[in-house]
């Protein structure tokens, strides 16, 4: 399994305007070129999917199809534990390929109406979901390269359990304030980091980083 993360932040770390806001919000604010988000699309079309934590769902709301172009498929993955995300949601809309980890204390209600809207149901723990084994269900399932574009959590807990091969990073034009929500939210040990790339679109930097070694 290959998993990068894709994300963009502030020159301080922070990837939302407030905690609670969408990401989108802060991309309408500071005028997104049309040439960054292409950059964007096409890192998304290297790998097979595209990875969302609960939270960015219930916030953005996102429908993770916008790199879509004829002849690739889109598939997309969230994970949701306790049948949190509204049945209304756009990730159920049935457009793409979906698949949502869940655990075995996931409401059975919940379990019932993702097999109804035809979605793929990867069982990847007991209390909760572990992540090592959703990405092994996922690649059960023919997914063996995802990007990751979750919030700061769940970017914490990838690189924490020593799951992540790449970053690549949208350096932001702007500060923000710092109590919104960070890169990586949480405690962490250092992880040292290799450049591999770097690419300039007028104010806008995408960075390209190799970890060194696996987090342990």
């Amino acid at each position: 399994m290959h998993l990068a993360l894709l994300t963009a932040a502030s020159i301080n770390g922070l990837i939302t305007e407030a905690r609670g806001r969408p990401g989108h919000d802060l991309a309408e604010v500071v005028d997104t070129p049309r040439e960054v988000w292409e950059r964007k699309w096409a890192i998304r079309r290297r790998h097979q999917a595209v990875l969302v934590g609960t939270g960015t769902v219930l916030v953005d709301d996102p429908s993770l199809a916008s790199h879509a172009v004829p002849g690739f498929e889109v598939v997309r993955v969230t994970l949701d534990a306790r049948g949190r995300i509204p049945r209304h949601s756009r990730f159920f809309d049935g457009s793409v390929r979906t698949l949502v980890g869940v655990c075995e204390r996931t409401p059975r209600e919940y379990l019932g109406f993702l097999r109804e809207r035809g979605v793929d149901v990867v069982v990847a723990g007991g209390e909760g979901i572990d992540l090592a084994l959703l990405l092994a269900g996922l690649e059960e399932r023919g997914v063996s390269s995802i990007a990751c574009e979750g919030g700061g959590t769940l970017n914490r807990a990838l690189l924490t359990a020593g799951l992540v091969d790449r970053i690549h990073l949208l350096v932001i034009p702007v500060v923000l304030e710092t109590r919104s929500v960070n890169l990586f939210e949480g405690l962490g040990v250092p992880v040292p980091l290799h450049l591999e790339g770097c690419e300039r679109h007028g104010e806008w930097v995408w960075l390209e980083y190799r970890l060194r070694e696996r987090v342990r």
